[in-house]
């Protein structure tokens, strides 16, 4: 085998490959041996039809297979022999297959990219803010009323009530921009429990004050994809300051009807219900449960900290594979959040084009830090086993609602989705070890309300 190997930019190459004639000689003869034997054709024996004629009925362009395992097996040579590690799928120039011709070499070419050499440096002992969480007694027991609910039942307010936090409402509405009727900005029957933040931006706090039967305008904020725009979709880029101005909606709002939750006293009847022998336990296990929620969000905080300083402190580039592997990971990702959503993609307004400009540079970051991440799993012997796999299909299996081996059967069908996949796990798995490796500077704080 020819090999020669092209610098094309930093980190990318080019693989010039010649396969030897007698391989491919070889290969060919043994082609129309097996053809040969399985071929039917009137006036001859399995086995014993002529070459000349064989070749006229199968062109030697024909034998697509096997071409395809000769292009791999020395694809893999080379890189063996280069001693280069690709990144993403390659793209192979192999023009002269259509000129392929027993006893003469065959030529062919690989464009890839390669990882960057990274030496990870200041990865152990990185010094980070932690906030502990004090949970006020007041938020203890809202959550505890939140769970009182489900075993409440909503009665009418008199009819002078004014809406408040928490009141249930029904309601009417129609909704104008500019003057111009809204596209799907209207409803009947709307059922709204005011603090839930289930409507658009601002318009349950216009509800607040007003009685049962009240006719009113009310303005809210529009989000970005209202009306099936999605131009203003975008992952917030560090440093940039600009602000995209906000739409102001007007609604024709009419208060149908007005309830409040009676809320039962807690018993321990309720108690038995939610898992626990007691009041007080049950109470104490609210609490744990709220005090482990923040305090899973802020380790997910601090994590994203550490992600961000290792990109900081170990400046690298990151292959264009690698980075159109991952923002292509993320469209895929936003496209199943929609459906899962119950929507169609095509109907949410989601604007793939836009969103490949926009979310590029944190496809770029993220790529530069799974490459640090990889370095750092090796430096410390941090590997994906196969239970780490089993694991992630079961996870994914309960998100999706589906059979855990449908899951695994689809994702292993496809090398690219596993790798990528195992890649994240490793990600994952690293940064429990930084994480686990942090100096924390504790800061005290209420409900994860960072005070620094």
């Amino acid at each position: 085998m020819e090999l020669d190997v092209q610098e094309l930019e930093s980190l990318k190459r080019k693989l010039d490959i010649t396969i030897p004639e007698d391989v491919v000689t070889e290969r060919i003869d043994k082609a129309y041996r097996d053809l040969n034997r399985q071929m039917k054709m009137p006036g001859f024996r399995p086995g014993k039809i002529p070459r000349h004629i064989l070749e006229k009925q199968v062109p030697v362009q024909s034998f697509t297979n096997m071409f395809q395992e000769l292009l791999q097996e020395y694809y893999e040579k080379a890189l063996r022999k280069s001693g280069i590690v690709p990144v993403g799928a390659p793209e192979i120039d192999n023009s002269d297959f259509q000129d392929v011709k027993k006893n003469n070499p065959l030529k062919f070419s690989v464009t890839l990219d390669i990882k960057p050499e990274v030496k990870v440096k200041d990865y152990k002992g990185i010094k980070v803010d932690k906030v502990e969480i004090n949970l006020p007694d007041e938020e203890v027991q809202a959550a505890i009323n939140s769970i009182l609910e489900q075993y409440g039942s909503d009665v009418h307010h008199d009819e002078d009530h004014k809406a408040e936090k928490g009141d249930y409402l029904t309601v009417d509405f129609d909704g104008f921009f500019d003057g111009q009727p809204l596209e799907n900005g209207n409803a009947k029957d709307m059922k709204i429990r005011i603090g839930d933040n289930k409507m658009i931006k601002g318009f349950e706090d216009e509800l607040l004050g007003h009685k049962l039967g009240d006719e009113f305008e009310a303005k809210a904020i529009l989000p970005p994809n209202w009306n099936n725009k999605i131009s203003r979709v975008r992952i917030p880029v560090p440093g940039s300051k600009d602000k995209t101005p906000e739409d102001i909606a007007i609604f024709n709002v009419k208060i149908k009807e007005m309830k409040k939750m009676d809320v039962p006293e807690l018993t321990d009847d309720i108690a038995e219900k939610e898992g626990f022998d007691s009041i007080d336990k049950f109470k104490r296990g609210v609490k744990t449960k709220l005090q482990s929620m923040y305090e899973h969000k802020e380790e997910m905080r601090i994590k994203e900290v550490i992600f961000d300083q290792l990109v900081k402190v170990n400046p690298i580039d990151a292959p264009d594979s690698m980075v159109n592997s991952e923002l292509k990971f993320m469209l895929e990702g936003m496209k199943f959040q929609i459906e899962q959503s119950g929507m169609k993609t095509e109907d949410s307004g989601f604007d793939e084009d836009k969103a490949k400009d926009e979310w590029r540079d944190k496809a770029e970051k993220n790529s530069k830090g799974y490459i640090l991440l990889e370095n750092i799993g090796s430096l410390e012997n941090i590997h994906v086993s196969q239970f780490d796999l089993e694991e992630e299909f079961k996870s994914l299996a309960e998100q999706s609602k589906q059979k855990p081996d449908d899951v695994k059967n689809r994702m292993m069908a496809n090398p690219e989705v596993i790798k990528h996949t195992s890649s994240k796990i490793l990600g994952r798995k690293v940064m429990d070890f930084l994480y686990s490796n942090c100096e924390f500077n504790f800061v005290k704080s209420l409900r994860g309300e960072d005070k620094r």
